[in-house]
């Protein structure tokens, strides 16, 4: 009895430590930006709402998500546009395959185009978006300098690029704000100005969003 009450729990535990593996870290193991890190949560609807009123989406806008995951938020901002336009990357199929079916009504009306692959790859020609934008973004590069200048090429004089950070409870301040720091530089080395920190409920292990501008 007791040793199969023990095989209950490990197949338990084991199934529940790859169902956590696979929602923190859809897109591993790939490199580039569009991988996310594992250790910081996905948002949830809370999240999500916060998260929207960082990027201040205008219905005309053309917004970029980098790592869109399952396509959540790709749905939240979607809907927030009429004539504007979406753009999501990310390197995992199975991700690209559960974002297509989450969003296929917009992109039926044309509103959202998904890519796979890195940010290299995108069609788009130089300042093209208003904002581009991204939870949990994990530099595994080898140069994510010429990552984060890619992205700004991509940004519109006066875009705004912005970074969403949502550490686990289980992550301390100074990882946090080690990774804080780093972004910073990153923006400052790709030419971005004015760049702002703000928390969510006033917690950096609540939701960090870095927000730089395009001058």
């Amino acid at each position: 009895m007791l040793k199969d009450l023990a095989r209950i729990f490990t197949k338990t535990y084991q199934l529940k430590n790859m169902l956590m593996t696979a929602e923190l870290s859809p897109t591993f193991p790939t490199e580039g930006l569009t991988t996310r890190l594992a250790g910081w949560r996905l948002p949830g609807q809370y999240s999500q709402d916060w998260i929207l009123e960082q990027l201040n989406v205008l219905p005309y806008q053309h917004l970029l998500e980098v790592g869109y995951g399952s396509g959540k938020m790709l749905q939240t901002v979607s809907k927030k546009l009429k004539v504007g336009f979406i753009a999501g990357i990310d390197c995992s199929i199975s991700m690209y395959q559960r974002a297509t079916q989450r969003n296929r009504r917009a992109i039926e009306s044309q509103l959202l185009q998904l890519h796979i692959g890195s940010i290299y790859q995108l069609p788009y020609p130089s300042q093209y978006f208003h904002t581009i934008y991204g939870t949990n973004m994990h530099l595994t590069s080898k140069d994510p300098a010429m990552e984060f200048l890619r992205l700004y090429n991509l940004l519109r004089t006066g875009g705004r690029l912005v970074t969403i950070l949502q550490p686990q409870w289980s992550l301390q301040e100074k990882t946090v704000r080690h990774t804080m720091e780093r972004m910073q530089e990153h923006y400052s080395e790709a030419g971005l100005t004015d760049i702002r920190i703000r928390y969510k409920d006033a917690d950096m292990l609540t939701g960090v969003a870095i927000t730089g501008h395009k001058a």
